[in-house]
């Protein structure tokens, strides 16, 4: 009888720290817990202003290449779908010189001649100071221009097409995206053919609209005579 006493009293104290330790593990009334709610997560820290445990969450690191405005950052309002307008960019000023940054098929088209950023040429302006983005797209072959035959050495006969590339240009404000005037032009406009080449089969060549084809067309923009 002392044996299966002393078994029964052991049984009672295990019961009852079984109890005391899921009172001590249950939440409080404060908690504003209905007192059904799992146990508080290992991950968690200690409770927020509302009494709930907060879960922390690993920031995202800010990317450098994001904050920083470049003339690279107004390609994504050339994009022929979700073009995307960069509202950092500088207000469109109500008289001229707006700076234009102009960008074909998508790639950045710098100036050449400026010797770098220049501050009174609109066409190689600051990224800060860009207002204008002319997209130009290039849209198909236009007339054939020359056709250049290389016979020598017959092994490497070959013939090159030249034609006039054909582009359309779309001015948009940077700021907004919205759509300031719509233009078609050419690119070169006149070939000549090399004394060599090297040999290859028959190709079809063209080039993009250079700095003073670009001027022209822009120009009226970048000088505040247009919107």
């Amino acid at each position: 009888m002392a044996v299966r006493a002393r078994y029964g009293a052991g049984v009672v104290a295990l019961a009852g720290a079984a109890v005391l330790i899921g009172l001590l593990g249950r939440p409080s009334a404060d908690d504003g817990d209905t007192g059904g709610s799992a146990a508080t997560p290992a991950f968690s820290v200690a409770p927020g202003s509302s009494g709930r445990p907060v879960t922390p969450t690993t920031p995202v690191p800010e990317s450098t290449a994001e904050t920083r405005l470049s003339l690279f950052s107004f390609g994504g309002l050339c994009q022929e779908k979700g073009s995307r307008p960069v509202p950092r960019a500088a207000h469109v000023s109500a008289s001229g010189p707006h700076a234009v940054v102009v960008h074909v098929n998508g790639l950045l088209h710098q100036f050449e001649g400026s010797g770098g950023y220049d501050r009174t040429d609109p066409f190689a302006p600051l990224p800060e100071q860009v207002q204008l983005v002319a997209c130009v797209r290039y849209e198909g072959l236009g007339k054939l221009l020359k056709v250049c035959r290389y016979e020598a050495p017959v092994e490497a006969g070959r013939k090159i097409s030249h034609y006039e590339g054909r582009y359309g240009i779309r001015v948009l404000e940077a700021r907004t995206g919205r759509l300031l005037g719509t233009h078609r032009m050419a690119g070169r406009t006149s070939a000549t053919c090399t004394p060599f080449v090297e040999g290859g089969a028959d190709t079809e060549e063209f080039q993009p609209p250079g700095d003073a084809a670009f001027r022209r067309v822009l120009g009226p923009y970048a000088r505040g005579e247009k919107p």
